[in-house]
């Protein structure tokens, strides 16, 4: 539940990092991160809040959000993510299997950025995005009431793969959703200047769909199970597969299939790239399954190699240079899901002195201490914007390897021996900390990203982004499982278990991966201050992979051709493609277009 990466987002997970790198791209960056808007002026003043979300939007299109948002990425993905552990647990899964069993599961969310281009390009039906969400949604109810109506007791460790496909067919329709959305309302935001309001209202849906799934989840789940859950999710994908019907998101027809084809020729290395990446998460899924332990992780470095080799050939050398660094940052704290979640949640049979908590405890009490961790590390991040990304990022990564002290401590009990309660230290330490560490490594990267990121195509490149971040987390899971099984730890839900050397894998994994990835930061991130705005110039925003239009006339795309300039004719025609680049001289940047 802590340790496996939150995808959706520049860094696989945190949503707030990740509507606020949206919203950054898509409208001003200082508008954004200057900390005067967003859900302060929610609080503010909700009646205006939402009437000026309705003015700008449509009653439909904002009730929409609220219902993909709250619904979908709310509580179905909060839902979905509860009931796997106790789903698994019930089958009588191992630990290792149970977090290789996740990795299928989430592989959609290493597909954003493929999903993204494909229905940019080729569009299902007359509409672009919807011929994607109603086939999703479909896929989503189906494996949501599959799920809900198996009794997990009654199946086995050998219907593990089955049953993780199925979580990733709910997957699919979140990540889907999520996706469209998100474009949909980026693209709108650079038309209207609705950022602030547009980040309010998601994060304010997500929060509180989470929060409603915690207190279903604390309900339910120990007595009548994982399945009730699910079942909630089924109404939801239905509800949004007829608001989707109906044309609650605002699109029109698609283009011919000329423009279409312009459009991928405007930038063919991002479609590869994000290709690669959509086929090289399905083969790492495919080796999860049927491969051995060493095949796998052989598997994975291959890709990982692969799309760093291919990141490098298509975007400008400081973005891919920062983009490799976010990915081994998300590789090098190695999750330990399995294993940590069945030493919390084992019984007397697994491991007599152990903490034994209940399913509500662990998933939903937690939870909600989470959520009041992730909400501390944004604010404390508030405080950093005079630092420079490379000190930030060391901070960050000194935090995430502090907080693993505290499963340390209940790991060789030397809480106990404190007089600490294992509820105690880990409630107040490491679910808050975690989450609070966790959310405070990735609004960096998402800030770098945004600050790199090309106008124009931000849509596509954060979805690539995320996406690369998301594969790194699936790689860090498989290699995790590889490290606990050379360390002999194994678990079950009723035994045998073997945690003596869980402390070693802890500090193996969470402190010194990132402890040995940290000084690639001084190598690969830029040395610029995240408020310096001086060293990052002005990028203008022609469209590439996006349906928006050209840069308006005062933009300085504009300014060095004029609109009946041939050279300005092909630049718009086939999309130029400008990016930051780095200036080996100094710690600015400078303008790399192609077009």
């Amino acid at each position: 539940r802590r340790r496996g990466p939150r995808p959706g987002g520049a860094s696989g997970g945190s949503g707030v990092a990740e509507m606020e790198s949206h919203a950054c791209a898509d409208s001003s960056v200082d508008h954004c991160l200057d900390g005067k808007q967003g859900l302060p002026g929610l609080l503010a003043g909700p009646s205006r809040f939402m009437d000026r979300l309705t003015q700008v939007f449509g009653r439909r299109f904002t009730y929409y959000m609220a219902l993909v948002y709250f619904g979908l990425k709310g509580v179905a993905f909060a839902n979905l993510t509860s009931a796997m552990l106790p789903y698994f647990q019930s089958m009588q899964v191992s630990g290792t299997t149970f977090q290789l069993a996740s990795v299928v599961a989430r592989i959609p969310w290493s597909m954003k950025g493929f999903v993204g281009v494909l229905s940019d390009i080729f569009p299902l039906g007359r509409y672009h995005k919807r011929g994607y969400l109603i086939p999703a949604s479909v896929v989503g109810a189906v494996a949501f009431g599959t799920l809900a109506a198996l009794p997990a007791s009654s199946l086995g460790p050998a219907q593990v793969w089955p049953i993780a496909v199925l979580f990733c067919g709910g997957n699919i329709l979140i990540a889907t959703f999520d996706l469209l959305c998100e474009g949909k309302y980026s693209e709108l935001m650079r038309q209207e200047g609705a950022g602030s309001e547009v980040l309010s209202l998601v994060w304010t849906c997500m929060q509180s769909g989470a929060l409603v799934s915690a207190l279903a989840t604390g309900l339910l789940i120990d007595t009548w199970g994982p399945r009730p859950l699910l079942a909630i999710c089924v109404p939801l994908a239905f509800l949004a597969c007829w608001r989707t019907c109906q044309g609650d998101l605002p699109e029109v027809p698609a283009r011919s299939r000329a423009t279409l084809r312009a459009k991928l020729r405007s930038e063919p290395g991002l479609f590869m790239l994000a290709a690669l990446m959509a086929g090289g998460g399905l083969l790492v899924a495919i080796c999860v399954t049927f491969l051995g332990m060493l095949a796998r992780a052989v598997v994975a470095i291959g890709v990982s190699g692969a799309l760093i080799f291919v990141s490098f050939r298509t975007m400008p050398r400081t973005l891919a240079r920062s983009n490799l660094y976010m990915f081994l940052a998300s590789v090098s704290y190695l999750d330990t899901t399995g294993p940590l979640a069945y030493f919390y949640t084992g019984t007397d049979q697994c491991i007599v002195d152990g903490p034994h908590f209940s399913y509500s405890y662990y998933l939903a009490v937690s939870n909600v201490v989470g959520a009041v961790g992730s909400i501390a590390g944004a604010v404390i991040f508030q405080y950093m914007q005079s630092w420079s990304f490379r000190s930030t990022f060391c901070v960050t990564s000194a935090i995430q390897v502090f907080a693993s002290v505290f499963d340390l401590m209940i790991i060789y009990r030397v809480n106990i021996q404190w007089g600490i309660s294992d509820a105690a230290t880990y409630l107040f330490g490491d679910a808050a900390c975690q989450s609070m560490a966790a959310m405070m490594a990735t609004m960096p990267m998402a800030m770098l990203t945004a600050r790199l990121c090309p106008r124009g195509a931000e849509a596509t490149v954060f979805a690539i982004l995320a996406g690369f971040q998301n594969f790194g987390s699936s790689v860090g899971s498989i290699l995790g499982v590889m490290l606990s099984e050379a360390l002999d730890v194994t678990a079950s839900a009723n035994g045998p278990c073997d945690f003596d050397r869980l402390g070693t894998l802890i500090i193996l994994a969470h402190c010194v991966g990132p402890v040995v990835v940290l000084p690639l930061a001084y190598f690969l991130v830029p040395g610029a201050r995240m408020d310096d705005e001086s060293a990052f110039e002005d990028a203008p925003p022609p469209p590439s992979f996006r349906s928006p239009p050209a840069s308006p006339p005062a933009s300085p795309a504009s300014s060095r051709a004029s609109g009946d300039s041939p050279l300005f004719k092909q630049r718009v025609s086939i999309g130029e493609y400008c990016l930051m680049e780095d200036d080996p001289d100094s710690n600015r940047f400078k303008k790399q277009c192609s077009f």
